[in-house]
């Protein structure tokens, strides 16, 4: 299926179909008033963070404890843009404006209370994503419409400086490498760029592209490219880039979302000590035959948690649980899957197929939570990989109001 003109509901659900081959947060909302988040009570001891999304406009961050809440109100969160991006850092929460804004947001909770602690703006439109923490007082942050990455102190929130993208650019008269996810290995940043036309069409316009980048000197220092995938990591908070324990970097690439045809999706490796794409691996999954799914294909592997010894827990987009054209609230098309990157093995979880605004995965306490939107309900489900079980059955072992977009631990 060939898609010309998508909207931003695209790129923030991720829908895709078919593909082959491996060859706002708003000032009237401030927190610093916000009474005891969700309500619970001064027991809990919330160890989770959230965004939920009500609907296309209206999202909360709201905290949960994951072993004693079994349901979360959004009252007493904070109302944010459901399209913001999530991560943590230390004692702090941050978010991105992604599509929706141009914010770096840094917040605090202490137990009751949200309190915003700084944010800072590059200019309209820019649209921060990622958050790659150098140290205590450096950060990177990549801007999805922009070529740039932007360097800021954390514990100020001032941006100190910028690394210019556009001569790392692929493709007939762009200049925005669309940087996406990075990891740090060995003093050098590894940011994966997506090398698409545009972030209405996001058509690929070269292979799997990777700029490694010194962290010192914020000096490009190599710029590696790989014909056998294409669309390297996420335009959304920093899921597409793995490294594990013994610094093989897995880069995570998504064939623009399976729009278009010919296009290939799945993992390469930049192995321990090198500074090139591993020519002997290749961890295809638009190649690979799924016979458990309907149609027998999946079409790119999403919002990845990386739980060790090369296992890797998140979602396939299943083109055969999609409709035609797609919905994106109500089709139930990402199934969750455990990968072995290692052995390049897939099994398939006993977990509901999610909607695409839900498909987030975390590692928290040993336990894999997926926030997934389902014909069982919203929320988070937990998956024990001792047990090979899932908690609670078929439905949310903790239920959200609205369905949870992001989830880190704190």
């Amino acid at each position: 299926m060939k898609k010309t003109e998508l909207s931003w509901l695209v790129l923030a659900a991720a829908l895709a179909l078919f593909g082959n081959g491996c060859s706002s947060d708003s000032d009237s909302n401030d927190p610093d008033t916000n009474g005891d988040a969700n309500g619970s009570g001064s027991t809990r001891s919330p160890d989770l963070v959230m965004i939920t999304r009500i609907d296309d406009v209206t999202g909360f961050m709201v905290t949960a404890d994951v072993d004693q809440d079994t349901d979360v109100d959004s009252g007493n969160g904070v109302e944010v843009s459901p399209s913001s991006g999530l991560m943590t850092q230390g004692d702090y929460i941050y978010t991105t404006g992604l599509r929706d804004n141009d914010k770096v947001t840094k917040y605090s909770f202490d137990g009751t209370l949200f309190t915003k602690e700084g944010e800072f703006s590059k200019g309209e439109g820019v649209q921060p994503s990622s958050i790659i923490f150098v140290s205590d007082t450096k950060a990177y942050v990549n801007t999805l419409d922009t070529p740039e990455l932007i360097i800021f102190d954390p514990v100020t929130m001032t941006p100190t400086g910028a690394i210019d993208l556009s001569a790392y650019a692929l493709g007939d008269g762009d200049n925005n490498p669309n940087a996406t996810s990075g990891v740090i290995r060995d003093g050098k940043l590894f940011m994966a760029m997506a090398q698409i036309d545009t972030l209405t069409t996001f058509r690929c316009q070269a292979g799997a592209s990777v700029l490694i980048i010194n962290i010192e000197s914020d000096v490009v220092e190599k710029h590696i490219q790989d014909d056998r995938a294409c669309f390297s990591g996420l335009l959304e908070p920093n899921q597409g880039m793995i490294i594990d324990e013994v610094g093989d970097i897995y880069v995570n690439n998504i064939a623009s979302h399976g729009y278009y045809e010919g296009l290939s999706a799945g993992f390469l490796r930049i192995k321990a000590g090198t500074e090139e794409f591993d020519p002997d691996y290749c961890f295809s999954v638009t190649e690979r035959s799924f016979p458990e799914l309907p149609g027998g294909t999946a079409s790119y592997f999403y919002r990845a948690a990386y739980a060790g010894d090369g296992i890797v827990y998140g979602n396939l987009f299943v083109p055969g649980l999609a409709s035609d054209p797609p919905d994106f609230v109500n089709d139930r098309s990402y199934m969750a899957y455990r990968l072995n990157l290692r052995d390049q093995t897939a099994e398939q979880l006993d977990i509901p197929a999610s909607a695409a605004w839900s498909a987030d995965t975390i590692i928290h306490d040993g336990k894999v939570l997926f926030g997934r939107l389902t014909n069982s309900g919203a929320g988070i489900y937990t998956y024990d990989p001792s047990s090979g079980t899932l908690i609670g059955d078929q439905s949310p072992s903790l239920a959200t109001q609205g369905s949870p977009v992001w989830m880190s631990p704190m």
